[in-house]
């Protein structure tokens, strides 16, 4: 009886070691971050905006002037420039890298206004979701352009658009109908104070 007890609570205290380790941070489904590959892609953008430790920089049509604006290092860098009013031409591709072959997943695009803090600030579009099967070696694209509207909560400098990757529960037998978070995609852009005539 006590060698049982002590397999049960060995085999007990080894799962809650290793069972943590199954899960990434991003929402617990590591073999399927390992199957994807997700990019972000942007399209007709008119200029550029360049940051770094000196402040934002935008260049449009010839045109460069410098704002005050400092983010974090992790978004220094060279963005694109979209006005506001205007389309922001957005793009997803996911691929199914296998071994699975066929993976079965819900793509919801967010995008926000991004805080020199590096945080999220109003949000720019109302948040879209589509339902995809991509099989393996299979490339599907979505179309996540949106209108990036000038409202009284924008403000010009650095924008994301934040691409969620999420494992639908269909008929799993967990009784979990929400889909579950596989990875979280970032893309920066950018639309400056101007507004084109």
């Amino acid at each position: 009886m006590i060698k049982k007890m002590v397999s049960l609570i060995l085999v007990v205290s080894l799962s809650l070691v290793f069972v943590p380790v199954l899960f990434s941070k991003d929402g617990g489904h590591v073999g399927e971050q390992n199957m994807l590959n997700v990019n972000i892609l942007f399209s007709n953008n008119p200029g550029t905006t360049v940051t770094n430790a000196s402040g934002t920089t935008y260049k449009y049509y010839g045109y460069a002037f410098t704002e005050n604006k400092v983010y974090p290092s992790q978004y220094w860098g060279e963005f694109p420039l979209f006005f506001f009013g205007e389309q922001v031409g957005v793009t997803v591709k996911i691929t199914n890298n296998g071994p699975r072959a066929k993976a079965k997943v819900r793509i919801k695009t967010e995008s926000y206004v991004l805080r020199t803090d590096g945080s999220n600030g109003a949000p720019m579009m109302e948040p879209k979701i589509v339902d995809l099967e991509v099989a393996r070696g299979e490339t599907k694209t979505i179309d996540a352009s949106f209108i990036a509207q000038n409202t009284a909560a924008m403000e010009s400098g650095l924008d994301r658009i934040l691409v969620k990757v999420l494992h639908i529960n269909e008929g799993d037998g967990s009784g979990n109908p929400e889909p579950a978070l596989i990875m979280v995609k970032e893309g920066v852009f950018c639309p400056p104070e101007y507004v084109k005539k």
